[in-house]
């Protein structure tokens, strides 16, 4: 098992033991299931390849279809929850969906949508090497994904069989996507595909670290204060409250006779 995966296993369970939050990455998949299929619905239509049309048109079929199940066992995990779960899940607790696509390379939130492609449609912009080579790249995450989630949630049967469906959906999207780029290497477009997959994987890498700068950037900040507050804040707070005047009633200092004032002087013979 890789690093990555024993990190998500770790980062997951907590998931699937809080009602709410499974609640919340349920809707989380739902969301990206669907959207992932609407642009690959897209390229569906726009491809000329009628044998990648037909694959293409099959996934966006698999992906309508997931975001569905996701949806309707939401649905059934609200309802047997109770009004408190369905406030609990309403008032949106931070939970960070995990999409199984992140094609988003870096995108503005209003160009993507929640799957990570471009709301005008990636194949246009790549080409169809790249959009498959970047389809690629994405479902073997994804099926990497679902499988932690299938092995987490065999407590909950429905869900786990809902994992277990998708990851079947999933290999048939690894496979098609493989045969697809060995076709075009054996008609010698070895260089372009392998381009296309190392962009891919480097797309997917840097938008990884990315992720883990901002979650290591927080941290820091916040150790950097922590210590902050105790090695300087702290200490001058301290010697700045014992310096301070006691408070209360004091006497009022006498002031000085000034030179040339008969009054003053008449007072100190007092």
């Amino acid at each position: 098992m890789e690093l990555s995966d024993l990190f998500l296993r770790a980062r997951s369970r907590a998931v699937w033991a809080d009602p709410a939050r499974t609640l919340l990455t349920l809707e989380s998949f739902a969301r990206t299931e669907a959207d992932g299929g609407r642009d690959i619905a897209m390229a569906a239509r726009r491809v000329t390849d009628a044998e990648l049309r037909r694959h293409l048109a099959r996934h966006a079929e698999d992906e309508a279809r997931h975001a569905e199940l996701f949806r309707q066992r939401v649905e059934e995990l609200r309802s047997a929850g109770g009004a408190q779960l369905a406030a609990a899940s309403a008032a949106g607790a931070d939970v960070a969906g995990d999409p199984a696509y992140d094609l988003s390379r870096g995108r503005p939130a209003h160009e993507v949508d929640a799957h990570g492609f471009l709301t005008l449609g990636l194949l246009d912009e790549l080409g169809e090497v790249s959009y498959v080579a970047m389809l690629h790249v994405a479902e073997e995450r994804a099926a990497r994904l679902f499988r932690v989630h299938a092995d987490l949630t065999r407590g909950d049967p429905a869900t786990h069989a809902i994992f277990e469906a998708i990851l079947r959906d999933e290999q048939y999207h690894v496979a098609w996507t493989r045969a697809t780029l060995d076709g075009w290497r054996e008609q010698g477009r070895t260089d372009e595909v392998k381009r296309a997959l190392n962009d891919a994987r480097a797309s997917r890498a840097w938008d990884a670290w990315k992720r883990l700068g901002a979650r290591s950037a927080a941290t820091f900040g916040r150790a950097v204060l922590l210590v902050l507050y105790f090695t300087v804040l702290l200490p001058f707070a301290l010697v700045a409250r014992a310096g301070r005047e006691r408070g209360g009633w004091r006497a009022p200092r006498p002031s000085p006779a000034r030179a040339g004032d008969p009054l003053a002087a008449a007072r100190a013979q007092f």
